[in-house]
């Protein structure tokens, strides 16, 4: 999903499809007030998918690391790690330490799953998210709520927090004890 159309869906939610055309054209920099108005959407563009991802549908990877002195530094990693899933050699798991700059195991190469934060994006960059749950409605409802907030139009903002926490509702995997499988009725 590319930042860019995230912006224009987000554009026409907020009656600005003059600006969203611009950005189709990439025009929008030639006028002050669009390149403000673009500018302000791709910083509300990273606080939704940072939110998003921290809080909703987390995003994960995992890579092999080498803990040289007994420790792998974070900035080792080829994403900013929020939290460690799983440390694994030989398909085993292995005991470590999470210190605040570093995680404390024995030397050798290890497999790391683990969940991390997004990197900021510019206007033609692409989104860590590659599609469904978080999809490009998801996002642009978030994004022209941040904006309205921001704008401080909170009646617009609210209407559109409403949309962007209904569907995340929508998209979340429901708990299990809510869920009803196939052939079970409520009793």
């Amino acid at each position: 999903m590319l930042v860019s159309d995230v912006i224009k869906t987000a554009l026409a939610l907020l009656d600005r499809q003059d600006v969203a055309d611009m950005v189709s054209s990439q025009t929008y920099s030639s006028d002050e007030e669009a390149s403000r108005l673009v500018g302000a959407l791709l910083h509300c563009f990273n606080a939704v998918e940072d939110e998003l991802a921290r809080g909703f549908f987390p995003l994960e990877t995992e890579e092999t690391l080498v803990a040289s002195g007994g420790k792998i530094y974070y900035t080792a990693f080829s994403e900013t790690p929020v939290k460690i899933l799983s440390l694994t050699s030989g398909g085993k798991e292995i005991d470590h330490v999470i210190c605040p700059k570093y995680i404390e195991v024995k030397a050798g190469a290890y497999s790391v799953k683990y969940v991390f934060a997004p990197s900021k994006k510019e206007l033609d960059g692409e989104s860590d998210f590659t599609g469904y749950p978080v999809g490009e409605r998801l996002m642009a409802y978030g994004v022209a709520s941040e904006y309205c907030l921001i704008s401080g139009d909170i009646g617009q903002a609210e209407s559109w927090e409403s949309r962007y926490r209904a569907e995340i509702e929508r998209l979340r995997p429901c708990p299990a004890a809510k869920c009803m499988g196939t052939g079970r009725y409520w009793v």
